[in-house]
């Protein structure tokens, strides 16, 4: 009986050190913590006031993959684009760039007044944007790349005033993620000064 005492016990103790070792070998590393960036546009045309009433600035349209958090990704060798794991957008492209494009056109000064339709105000002019590209390049040359379909169009006689596709690349420091999303702000900046040119050459 002691024999099969000890037996048991040697084999029992094998066993829980075999378990701790095989936990130690799997214990599986962090997960990374999810990453959140916004935009923040830079405009410089600065310049008089060119629309006299209030301008109503709508949310973006945005089809699949453009109207989600996560951050795109591509590379100039294929057409393929995918989502980054753990990066997204603050809020949803739609929201987000609507937001940016009031901000930047308040920046601007090019109206006097520019709200969101939340508002509940009758507007003189009204902003629409449709999202055609927004992601971050990756590989050789990184860049963050952006095309928008902006359009203004003045309420008394449904008159477009401006309508075009505009698109804007701007190159990255790094080929990282971060790097390229900071590129990405930047080239929304670009589209959004454009923008606001081509608005200021209506009113002359």
């Amino acid at each position: 009986m002691k024999r099969t005492s000890k037996y048991v016990l040697k084999t029992v103790s094998s066993g829980v050190l075999a378990l701790g070792l095989l936990s130690a070998c799997g214990t599986p590393s962090p997960v990374p913590e999810d990453a959140f960036y916004r935009i923040s546009p830079s405009v410089d045309t600065v310049g008089q006031q060119a629309l006299e009433g209030i301008v109503e600035v709508g949310r973006f349209a945005a089809s699949g993959s453009l109207g989600n958090r996560p951050l795109l990704m591509s590379s100039r060798d294929s057409n393929a684009v995918s989502e980054y794991h753990y990066h997204f957008w603050i809020e949803a492209p739609p929201i987000l760039l609507q937001s940016a494009l009031v901000s930047a056109l308040r920046a601007s000064k090019v109206a006097k007044t520019v709200v969101t339709p939340e508002m509940r105000v009758t507007p003189e002019f009204t902003v629409t944007g449709r999202v055609l590209r927004l992601e971050t390049i990756r590989g050789q040359s990184p860049a963050g790349l952006v095309s928008l379909e902006l359009s203004l169009r003045r309420e008394k006689d449904g008159k477009l005033l401006v309508l075009q596709e505009y698109t804007a690349e701007v190159d990255a420091d790094r080929d990282n993620v971060v790097a390229a999303a900071a590129a990405l702000e930047k080239a929304v900046s670009q589209v959004f000064s454009n923008f606001i040119y081509d608005i200021r050459k209506v009113s002359m």
